[in-house]
């Protein structure tokens, strides 16, 4: 059953965008797979404010084993790639254990570089470690991951910026924190343009294609920017 646009708790009717706000909390170790979900269509106000913040005409920098990646490249065989500083920058990696092995060191935040150390030894250790929210290219998280840190302030990316372009891939989703949740937003012409409020609590959205999407159809495959 797809998940209509929703406050389906007290908890999730709550929720306030000003920064991302919180959401329900659940257990690290046993996220909820039914999150809140809210969607909508962004005010005109909205959407000029989003669109400054989300600028695709600026390409983050991308690395994999020492190299910038080639936007002809496909990530060049890479499976991760996690933001290491606020200007955007992400490093690529093969696998978990890579990734987590230099994040543990080198995340742009206390609270991620615990995440990622923590990540290489726990045994209830998920693909997304604590204080990081991913985003997947296929549904049940799988396929190629795109992640980023819980910095003190919410940040927009657009996700056209990163070569080559997650833009209108994004299928499943992670927010491994226990407060501020995710907006995603499908920038549309002639339309409003739709959002979609994934609540935090640690929370799995193991498949957009069970989110309703305002104009028909589902979210699978519409995210065009983040805001985390």
């Amino acid at each position: 059953m797809r998940l209509r646009t929703m406050a389906a708790t007290a908890a999730v009717a709550s929720l306030v965008l000003g920064g991302v706000a919180a959401a329900p909390s659940f257990a690290a170790d046993d996220p909820t797979t039914v999150p809140g979900v809210v969607t909508d269509v962004l005010t005109p106000e909205e959407e000029a404010q989003v669109h400054a913040q989300a600028d695709a005409a600026d390409t983050v920098d991308m690395y994999y084993k020492g190299e910038r990646i080639d936007p002809a490249s496909d990530w060049e065989g890479a499976q991760i790639c996690v933001e290491v500083s606020e200007d955007g920058t992400m490093q690529c990696f093969d696998n978990d254990r890579e990734a987590n092995t230099y994040l543990s060191a080198n995340a742009p935040t206390a609270e991620g570089r615990a995440g990622a150390k923590r990540a290489l030894t726990d045994r209830a250790y998920r693909d997304c470690p604590s204080n990081w929210v991913c985003l997947w290219q296929n549904s049940n998280y799988s396929g190629r991951r795109l992640q980023w840190p819980t910095y003190s302030e919410a940040k927009t990316r657009h996700l056209n910026q990163y070569s080559p372009s997650f833009r209108d891939k994004a299928s499943s989703a992670f927010i491994n924190r226990p407060q501020r949740g995710v907006e995603l937003y499908d920038f549309r012409s002639g339309l409003p343009d739709p959002h979609l409020f994934l609540g935090a609590g640690y929370s799995l959205y193991s498949n957009f294609a069970n989110i309703d999407y305002t104009y028909g159809g589902s979210w699978n495959d519409k995210a065009d920017a983040i805001k985390f």
